[in-house]
């Protein structure tokens, strides 16, 4: 993987925040390029230079969250199932609870992300399971892994949503009742 320069990440981000900033009163559809940089304040050119349109960004900004929880499940694999799904979820929360406004904005405005981020953590999980159960059922185990999924997503949108109502040890309890 490819260094990224210091300068790069800066202009990635402030682009992001812009994103977060205009996307709390401006549906994505409706931002446009002008605005996300007039809101940013860096140049047209500088946008173009990193990404093709907003929906690149939005991309790219997915992929760096995706990529980051990826990479902190792979910390995990020497744990074994089951006790690495605790440390995934803890990884999981910290990693949001780090990014919250990107990732309160990704849950509110991005199905992809949800999507995404729902197959990175089955996919990991998948051959623990299989192995400690001692079946190789994909099927059931993808049925299963979306009902819980869909409430552990749940609540962390309610989560973000509701940031004073719990702390985040109080969530990390919560995802394992």
């Amino acid at each position: 993987m490819a260094k990224e320069y210091s300068c790069v990440k800066r202009t990635k981000q402030a682009f992001t925040n812009s994103l977060v900033e205009l996307s709390k009163d401006t549906p994505w559809n409706k931002i446009t390029v002008k605005m996300l940089c007039e809101n940013a304040g860096l140049s047209r050119n500088a946008f173009y230079f990193h990404y093709k349109d907003i929906n690149d960004l939005i991309e790219d900004i997915e992929d760096s969250v995706v990529n980051e929880a990826t990479s902190n499940f792979d910390t995990f694999r020497e744990i074994g199932f089951p006790k690495n799904v605790h440390a995934t979820v803890v990884a999981l929360i910290e990693l949001i609870d780090n990014n919250r406004e990107v990732c309160r904005m990704l849950f509110e405005k991005s199905d992809s992300f949800t999507e995404r981020m729902n197959k990175a953590f089955c996919d990991f999980n998948y051959q623990y399971y299989s192995d400690f159960h001692g079946d190789n059922k994909r099927t059931v185990y993808d049925f299963f892994y979306m009902f819980i999924s869909s409430g552990f997503y749940g609540l962390l949108k309610y989560w973000l949503d509701n940031p004073d109502k719990l702390t985040k040890n109080e969530l990390i309890g919560l995802a394992f009742v």
